[in-house]
């Protein structure tokens, strides 16, 4: 590697590190991260202690998720602690491992090193900053992500040697029970599979369709029909919610741009092919998953892992593409990193440099956590069961899953329960409504550099 490339390396490297500061350092805080933390530990508790992963269909409360990662977390909690915690180390590991998998399948595609490490790091980087609300979280997203990604890697290894590819097609299957709307990897994987392999294609993909049924069936005989009821539970969608989460994909734009030109260059190569089909399906699969009623941005994540291995291939192969034709292979490479660079620091979110510098942003976060443990002190006090508006709160006073705000949402949404009658239920059930205080979450945390330079005091002229 010349110093030119090692630069690009170390800016990309240092980048990754200084916006994984403030997502892993926030990960110690006993406060609310993101809705979903407390609902993913009361199923990691259940899946632990044996108790009802499944709730019968008049529960107030539900899970749409495969079982794995319940069971996997929940046993992890056991070993070293609250699952809540254990479950947020677990997702900073997962990213790390993603980024890793990045590098091998850009290793793979195109060959070289500093491509590979351009589109990991740059993957780290990008994710850390602009989804870092799934970074140092107990989500099981990213986790299966990972699990997904070996299986990719897995995949790309044995396509090249013409082996087999159903063994990583089962590892993909696994990865389906462990979180279930990673849809791109697997389906550009059968997708090429059977564009290269023709009729040799049609085993693995057959043999793979039937494990995943043989899991939905095997589900179902354990769980009973509380699985698929669900698993499949009513959701409402409309466009709209694609409207809304649309602006976000701003943030992999410029990566987009700089793969899209190279693979139009270099689209008769394998590689290029390779990355059109799996970034395509990327984004097909995340705008389709976004017509839902609360999806969030973890649709995205099968987006920016092609496109971590899409911008890798196009640095690595860079002397393919009409600009370096123009302007030279090392100008062209300069210019990439530059914009992916600027993508990554022109951004009013500063959470790391506030973590850095700001002793009263720090300050903030230990304060929330104390307010966040004195609603801790009032729940417990409560007799009966609790809806608190924080479930980590909640959880922490010991308090079991009463009611599911989302499945609450989601029924008044289709029309099967008005507010009204929501309410009625709730106090049919002596069911005691807590509103924790705004100051117990995440969001009391403003990451906004201009906003924190604004609320300092001026010093006296």
């Amino acid at each position: 590697m010349t110093r030119r490339l090692a630069i690009y390396v170390a800016v990309l490297a240092g980048l990754a590190v200084y916006l994984l500061i403030w997502p892993a350092w926030r990960a110690q805080f006993l406060i609310e991260i993101w809705p979903t933390e407390a609902w993913n530990a009361y199923f990691q508790d259940a899946a632990a202690s044996g108790g009802r992963l499944y709730p019968p269909a008049e529960a107030l409360i539900g899970n749409n998720y495969p079982p794995l990662s319940f069971y996997a977390i929940g046993y992890l909690g056991q070993l070293f602690g609250d699952n809540l915690f254990v479950g947020r180390v677990v997702s900073i590991l997962a990213l790390l491992a993603l980024a890793v998998e990045i590098f091998l399948a850009v290793r793979i595609l195109a060959g070289g090193v500093t491509g590979a490490a351009v589109g990991a790091l740059w993957y780290a980087a990008i994710t850390a900053h602009a989804s870092e609300l799934y970074i140092g979280t107990n989500d099981p997203q990213l986790a299966g992500e990972a699990i997904m990604g070996a299986g990719l890697v897995w995949f790309l290894a044995r396509d090249r040697d013409r082996r087999s590819a159903l063994a990583p097609l089962l590892l993909m299957v696994l990865a389906g029970f462990w979180k279930h709307n990673i849809i791109a990897i697997p389906l550009t994987a059968v997708i090429w599979l059977l564009l290269r392999n023709g009729k040799q294609a049609i085993r693995p993909v057959l043999l793979s369709t039937a494990a995943a049924a043989a899991g939905l069936l095997l589900c179902t005989a354990i769980y009973g029909r509380a699985f698929p009821e669900n698993l499949f539970a009513t959701r409402e969608y409309s466009f709209d919610h694609v409207i809304g989460h649309a602006g976000h994909l701003q943030w992999f734009a410029i990566a987009f741009l700089i793969w899209a030109s190279w693979a139009w260059s270099a689209r008769t190569s394998a590689a290029a092919r390779f990355t059109v089909l799996h970034v395509a399906i990327g984004l097909a699969t995340c705008l389709l998953q976004w017509l839902g009623h609360g999806v969030g941005r973890n649709a995205e994540f099968d987006l920016v892992i092609a496109l971590g291995i899409g911008v890798g291939v196009a640095f690595e192969r860079i002397e393919t593409s009409l600009l370096a034709q123009r302007i030279g292979v090392g100008p062209s490479r300069d210019l990439l990193l530059v914009l992916l660079v600027l993508r990554l620091v022109v951004s009013d979110r500063q959470g790391s440099a506030l973590v850095l510098l700001d002793p009263e942003f720090r300050t903030d976060a230990y304060a929330a956590e104390q307010t966040a443990r004195l609603d801790v002190k009032r729940i417990a006090d409560i007799k009966g069961d609790v809806f608190c508006s924080n479930k980590v709160v909640c959880r922490a006073a010991g308090k079991p899953f009463a009611v599911d705000e989302f499945k609450m949402e989601e029924l008044v949404a289709t029309g099967k329960k008005t507010e009204a009658e929501i309410s009625a239920l709730l106090e049919s059930r002596h069911i005691t409504v807590f509103k924790s205080s705004d100051r117990t979450t995440v969001n009391v945390l403003d990451t906004s550099l201009s906003h924190a330079w604004r609320g300092r005091p001026r010093p006296a002229s």
